[in-house]
């Protein structure tokens, strides 16, 4: 849910803003109250994943002597792993668990529906914001912002205009949530198309492409665009959809016509603004450019130092702050007032969950990552591509998702991503399903030929 645009419960620590934690946190209590915990360690996934858990424990062990001697933001290199190490398991493998035992006890088509009803739910709140946002940041009907103000009574929400940027962010804490929050929820409302025959299906997914550029964020556009591509994509290839294809074909194109007719200009200007806000010497995102690019190219010189062992998992920034390259730092306020500053408690990001797993795990530890992820590609492609029917619905919406998440993962470091591990849960209990249907045939068959 995306609602966290409060300041936060500090004792949280890196999950303070993630209202959904605490849901999580309080439903496991019933789980476990059940005494009947399950985990599916008989899951290749699951066991490649537990596999790449236990090496991120042993990066530290490999490096402990120099994690012994980090102090960096008066924090050591101990106690940062384990706040690292803790987070991760929070993240994910207690999800799975939450969510593979909340799930198993029923039908996995039964689970879609209700959790697409939730996220639909969601977006119309998120929208319904949006709106009054939109008219009062670039209307300037400031008069509104007293009927905004009512979503200060929703929970785990404060109202906040960014009068700087001009940019929506709805009741996330800011823009870029925004967009990782609707690159979340698009292959869920993309969903609609294939199961409804109302008119109305299709305001689900504009309500996620409109809401994705009037967030103003770059990298969350673009990866919108490549979902829709694979969704696109998906209709071609099942032969059920074909007619949908070209009426969406049809209709896309004729009013890409006329945007081009009427409004070629703005579209021209738009587009190009959000290609050049890519380059270091941007007037708006020049800072915020060089202090990612910088850092990457810091995690990579780590990863060409500790190309094997890696510097330990969750440990980069001890030995990154070193290699920050100079034109990323000069004149940049944000390596001086944060990422360099001893005062400011936050460790700067890594900017890219597979540059940083180079630096912190090394090759091995990188490897054993991207088999995992190949793995869920693999999936996706035979559940989604090559099958046919409706059995393929659950599986593209995973596979619209997953393309998300990993792109995602291209600008953020983090695994507190819930939705991936929602939907990983949801592909091991889909293999559970398939396994068990096709022991019962073969015993079927096999009592058939007795």
């Amino acid at each position: 849910m995306p609602f966290n645009s409060f300041e936060g419960i500090e004792f949280l620590g890196e999950f303070k803003r993630d209202a959904c934690i605490l849901f999580f946190l309080f439903a496991s209590l019933f789980v476990i109250n059940k005494k009947k915990l399950e985990l599916p360690f008989n899951n290749m996934l699951f066991q490649v994943f537990v596999l790449i858990i236990l090496y991120f424990f042993l990066t530290s062990i490999l490096n402990f002597y120099d994690l012994s001697n980090y102090y960096f933001k008066k924090t050591s290199g101990f106690t940062r792993f384990v706040r690292q190490y803790t987070s991760l398991i929070l993240s994910s493998l207690f999800l799975i668990a939450l969510f593979y035992n909340v799930f198993k006890k029923y039908d996995t088509t039964a689970v879609f529906y209700k959790i697409r009803t939730v996220l639909t739910y969601s977006l119309y709140v998120v929208s319904l914001y949006a709106v009054f946002e939109l008219l009062i940041v670039k209307f300037n009907m400031v008069h509104l912002l007293n009927i905004l103000k009512l979503f200060d009574y929703f929970p785990f929400t404060e109202v906040n205009i960014d009068i700087t940027l001009n940019r929506l962010s709805s009741v996330t804490f800011e823009s870029p949530a925004l967009a990782t929050y609707l690159l979340t929820i698009s292959g869920w409302m993309f969903s609609y198309v294939l199961t409804e025959k109302k008119r109305t299906r299709f305001v689900p997914i504009l309500l996620t492409i409109i809401l994705s550029f009037l967030s103003g964020s770059r990298a969350g556009i673009f990866i919108i665009i490549i979902q829709i591509i694979v969704f696109m994509l998906y209709i071609i290839k099942d032969k059920k959809f074909h007619k949908l294809f070209v009426r969406i074909f049809t209709v896309s194109a004729v009013l890409i016509f006329f945007a081009l007719l009427f409004f070629a200009k703005p579209i021209y200007d738009y587009t190009s603004s959000k290609i050049s806000s890519f380059k270091t010497s941007d007037d708006v995102h020049a800072i915020s450019n060089k202090s990612r690019f910088g850092i990457q190219a810091a995690l990579f010189k780590v990863f060409l130092e500790n190309p094997i062992k890696g510097t330990g998992y969750g440990l980069q920034a001890y030995e990154s702050k070193d290699l920050y390259p100079s034109w990323a730092v000069k004149n940049n306020w944000e390596f001086k007032y944060k990422y360099l500053n001893e005062n400011h408690k936050s460790f700067p990001p890594g900017y890219n969950m597979y540059i940083r797993l180079l630096a912190e795990t090394g090759i091995i530890g990188f490897s054993l990552f991207m088999y995992f992820i190949l793995l869920i590609l693999l999936w996706c492609y035979n559940k989604a591509f090559k099958r046919q029917g409706s059995k393929t619905i659950i599986p593209i919406v995973i596979t619209i998702s997953m393309v998300g998440f990993l792109l995602d993962w291209f600008k953020s470091d983090t695994f507190r991503v819930y939705f991936f591990w929602l939907c990983l849960t949801l592909i091991i209990l889909l293999q559970k399903e398939e396994k068990k249907q096709n022991d019962e045939e073969k015993i079927t068959g096999i009592n058939s030929a007795l």
